[in-house]
């Protein structure tokens, strides 16, 4: 196993007794406990994949993504963890595009991400509506326990709140697809953001959410959504989300904006070879505490609630 670096993170200290006002809104007493801190839920994450069966482009190995995805699997499965989630840019497409192979590359390389034993999650990126629509892509995967039209959506395990939001539109709101999706920036929908506000407020427990493209501070970078100071404010608002999960730079980025962590991983498709596989295993803990089991290049962190 390859480790780049290894240093922590402190988020603003939580009040920890049953009951407390976090933001001024009442947080589930599951939220945090300074009795006990156990294990709540342990998570696997890839991000990347790109799969396609070409030859290499500069330094994207699109056609040794499968092998990459199955040491993923394997080891998610030996480690038993709760679920997996990908964050996005699963497949890729030829040179010249054909839309036949693009969505054989999509039924292939989802056919591997089911071999974990358990639930699976995708989140959807900008490079998964080349040479398809998004409509396309939905059908063909699956969400455990979510309808096939849902390109954003939550769920619970273990305690934890999870939230999968889609950045792939354009400012007019209308989505992805491969007529448009090269060079649009991302926007977040007012539709998707009034549900991301409801969806919070209905669900006390502590959230995590995933998504591809970046919502941290990333001073208007063309690889962010680009109403992330809006999204944000809710989130901050919502006072249980402990992180935001993140692709698309292929780079461990991390920023603590007011009592939220962003963070993002390093793609899985760079590199020649399994040395250069980047995965990760997520800890969330009940006092609030983020542990980042990484894997190959992905570093160990640790996003923490200081006491």
């Amino acid at each position: 196993m390859v480790h780049i670096s290894r240093w922590a993170i402190s988020r603003r200290k939580f009040q920890v007794i049953a009951g407390i006002i976090v933001v001024g809104l009442l947080i589930s007493p599951l939220v945090f406990s300074s009795k006990k801190n156990k294990k709540l839920v342990r998570f696997g994450v890839i991000t990347d994949v790109h799969y396609a069966d070409r030859e290499p482009a500069k330094d994207r190995f699109y056609n040794q993504s499968l092998d990459k995805l199955h040491e993923f699997i394997d080891k998610m499965n030996e480690e038993k963890v709760d679920f997996i989630v990908e964050l996005g840019d699963f497949k890729d497409q030829d040179v010249v595009p054909d839309e036949v192979k693009t969505l054989k590359y999509l039924t292939t390389v989802e056919s591997v991400f089911h071999q974990f034993n358990g639930p699976t999650y995708h989140v959807l990126g900008n490079h998964d509506m080349d040479g398809i629509t998004k409509s396309q892509f939905l059908e063909r995967v699956e969400n455990t326990g979510i309808a096939k039209d849902k390109n954003y959506y939550s769920f619970n395990q273990k305690g934890v709140h999870f939230v999968v939001m889609d950045g792939n539109y354009s400012i007019d709101g209308k989505d992805y697809n491969k007529d448009n999706y090269t060079n649009v920036e991302s926007w977040i929908p007012v539709e998707q953001i009034q549900w991301l506000k409801q969806d919070l407020k209905a669900n006390r427990l502590p959230a995590i959410v995933f998504i591809h493209q970046l919502l941290g501070d990333s001073k208007g970078m063309k690889k962010s959504a680009q109403n992330a100071p809006e999204v944000r404010k809710i989130l901050e608002h919502a006072g249980n989300v402990l992180c935001v999960f993140e692709g698309h730079v292929n780079s461990e980025r991390h920023s603590k904006i007011k009592h939220i962590h962003y963070y993002s991983f390093i793609a899985s498709v760079f590199g020649d070879g399994l040395e250069n596989n980047s995965y990760a295993i997520v800890d969330v803990h009940s006092n609030g505490d983020l542990k980042i089991h990484g894997f190959r290049k992905a570093s160990d962190q640790e996003l923490v609630n200081k006491k």
